[in-house]
């Protein structure tokens, strides 16, 4: 199975304990993400290290790990299918079209995401993180 993976779950896996964070280390899923998500990580950094209760070392640490498992993808890969996660995600988000544009240039299965947002299309499925009794 491949998933592309939205920037909220990311920086959810990044939170100790999270079962995002289970999910992206032991699940049998190959995971995606454009390349410009490691400037948002950035970006939060200290949100992160504060939420996670983590010093930036440790942190640093954990996203070397995390991008050993979710695999980066760069712009020229999908460029060609921007215009196609445009028409998905325009009328929506169209942030958001980077992802409908991954998720449709490598056939994947879908967006792992909790941004409610992508269940407004029916082009892509939606994978939501749900904890199981």
């Amino acid at each position: 199975m491949l998933l592309v993976v939205d920037t909220n779950i990311i920086i959810s896996g990044l939170i100790k304990g999270s079962v995002t964070r289970e999910i992206l280390l032991s699940a049998d899923i190959s995971f995606v993400v454009p390349e410009w998500v490691h400037t948002e990580i950035k970006k939060h950094k200290k949100l992160i290290t504060k939420k996670a209760g983590i010093d930036q070392d440790e942190l640093n640490n954990f996203i070397e790990e995390l991008f050993q498992i979710v695999q980066t993808i760069p712009f020229d890969k999908y460029k060609s299918y921007i215009k196609k996660g445009l028409n998905v995600m325009n009328d929506i988000d169209k942030d958001d079209a980077p992802f409908a544009a991954i998720a449709l240039a490598l056939d994947a299965d879908g967006i792992w995401t909790n941004d409610k947002d992508f269940e407004k299309q029916d082009v892509i499925k939606v994978w939501k993180t749900q904890r199981s009794n």
